[in-house]
Parts: C-alpha cells; structure tokens; sequence
C-alpha cells in the first residue's frame, strides 16, 4: 500500500521504490535497478524523488516516474533506426506515445519513424513509454536503454536530428 509520508531528496532509486510500488511490480523494480546498477545505469533522482534518469555523462538514456503504484519508462524522441530482433522493435513501435497536447508549453506532435515504421503526431518530448512492465518488456526496455547508450543519449525532451 502507498506510504504518505514524505519521500527525501536524498533518496535512493530502491528506496523510492520501496515507497511507490508493491508487490510484482516492487520485485521486477528491483531486479531492474540491480540491473542497472551493476551495469553501471544506476538512475539519479531528477528534480524531485518521484523522477529519475538514467545518466550517460551529462545527458540521459531514459527517464523514470514513479506514481503510487506505478512507474513509468520515458524514451525521448530521436533517432529509432537499425535491424533489431521483431520482438524487441514491437515492444517499442507498440509504446509510441502519440501527442496530446498535455500542457500549455506543447512543442506538438512530429512525425517520426520508429524501427522503419511511420508515425505521424507522436510526443515531440516523451515519445516511447513503457508503464507497469513487465518481466518481458523489461528485458526490451534494458535492450533500448543499451540502444541509445550507442545511438546518443538526449541532452532535451526535444527532437535533436
């Protein structure tokens, strides 16, 4: 059950975690942060303890929320291209995030191709999202995590081509 005292600044990934999710979805969380820990992707809190980031220098491979009972993968808009494996290039093609307009500073929607298929008005900021996953897609998330570690991590929420 969600806590409702406070999570610190200072927290730590497995800490926020602990504080948002539970069961299956607390397991799979921790398994992935020591994943990403041990392959040196340990996320650092950004901007307050319910976001974090996956660092590659200064700028990022993904962003993670967190919501009581929930977390949330963010992939940025850039360059999706390559031959991958059908399973992997699905996983992502299937979280494409079309626009929404969610505030009042929307860039809007671009188009985008995604592992060679066209979108057209996908988020021009959070453009592939993955929430809840589970043990499979996160063997896919890790995949496009190491894909942008090679691709070219973001440094902006925007489309830099």
């Amino acid at each position: 059950m969600f806590k409702r005292n406070k999570l610190g600044k200072k927290s730590t990934f497995e800490e926020a975690i602990q504080y948002y999710l539970d069961g299956d979805i607390r397991d799979s969380a921790l398994a992935f942060a020591a994943w990403s820990k041990a392959n040196g992707l340990a996320p650092r809190q950004w901007n307050n303890p319910d976001c974090w980031k996956i660092p590659q220098g200064e700028a990022h491979l993904c962003m993670i929320q967190f919501d009581p009972s929930q977390w949330r993968f963010t992939f940025f808009a850039g360059d999706y291209s390559g031959d991958y494996e059908e399973g992997f290039v699905k996983a992502v093609q299937d979280h494409v995030e079309i626009c929404r307009s969610c505030h009042d500073g929307c860039t809007k929607g671009i188009d985008m191709k995604v592992f060679g298929k066209e979108f057209a008005n996908v988020c021009s900021q959070l453009s592939v999202q993955f929430e809840n996953p589970d043990a499979n897609t996160l063997e896919h998330i890790k995949q496009l995590i190491e894909y942008w570690k090679t691709a070219g991590p973001s440094d902006s929420w925007h489309y830099n081509n």
